[in-house]
């Protein structure tokens, strides 16, 4: 499949597809029809007596694109990481304690598979139980405790990632999402907000800002420090017998942000 960043015109679009590999046979040229965003073709693959790596290039316009496939002959070694979950939801946590969740990486493939690191981004999260790099013959497994102790109210995320020899998945990222509350005064009461991601878009959606302002006032604060990747979010720094007004806005990975949602308003008992 060629998926254009935006439709093309009505004239449609040539593309022109090359292979590093002559294993993997392609077109030499796909056309994407007018006013479509993607045209699909069919990729031809031979047998292979030893693992390869493929480049497919596209190119159009001046702009050209690479992608790696992994080919593997049967029976080949091939070392293959498996991870318990893609995302750790950490929900909500009081504020200075500590939740943990267990990460277990397993060698998944036919030979063994060397985890070479492991890191963290987002604030409030750490790490413990193992140390890297570390190989591991198939079948056996590591388990990494990841924990989220914030320090402060409201939502945070954050990502972990592992870089291995695995193939397929050398660079593998895991989401990481959770939100502080207070133990009394304002984290008594909090307001939960939902929203639906947008349906289709030529511009990723990166993440999410959300805003507030009092009822009554036409001053917004903006609630989260960085991007919100989920399509949820907990204001907990609210007050009892007051009144807000939420709205939130989509941005894109230069940070560009739409225009706003709809208002919703939450009266606080």
């Amino acid at each position: 499949m060629v998926t254009l960043s935006s439709a093309a015109g009505t004239s449609g679009m040539s593309v022109g597809l090359i292979s590093s590999n002559a294993a993997v046979a392609v077109p030499a040229t796909v056309t994407v029809p007018a006013n479509a965003a993607s045209a699909g073709f069919t990729a031809n693959v031979a047998a292979v007596t030893a693992s390869e790596t493929v480049t497919l290039t596209a190119s159009a316009g001046g702009v050209s694109k690479t992608f790696a496939l992994q080919l593997n002959a049967p029976g080949a070694n091939v070392a293959s990481l498996t991870i318990s979950t893609g995302n750790l939801a950490f929900g909500n946590v009081t504020v200075n304690t500590t939740s943990t969740q267990p990460l277990k990486l397993t060698s998944s493939g036919t030979s063994p598979v060397t985890i070479s690191s492991a890191s963290l981004t987002g604030t409030g999260f750490t790490m413990s139980g193992a140390t890297f790099p570390v190989t591991l013959n198939p079948g056996l497994a590591v388990t990494v405790d990841v924990s989220f102790d914030p320090t402060a109210a409201g939502s945070a995320s954050g990502q972990l990632t592992v870089d291995s020899n695995a193939s397929g998945n050398s660079n593998a990222t895991i989401s990481l999402s959770g939100t502080g509350i207070s133990a009394s005064g304002g984290g008594s009461h909090q307001v939960t907000l939902t929203w639906d991601a947008p349906g289709s878009s030529t511009d990723p959606v990166a993440g999410y800002e959300i805003y507030r302002a009092d009822a009554g006032s036409s001053t917004y604060q903006l609630l989260n420090s960085t991007a919100e990747t989920q399509t949820t979010f907990v204001d907990a720094n609210v007050q009892a017998n007051a009144s807000y007004v939420y709205y939130v806005t989509s941005v894109d990975a230069s940070g560009v942000q739409s225009t706003a949602s709809n208002q919703v308003t939450a009266t606080i008992p």
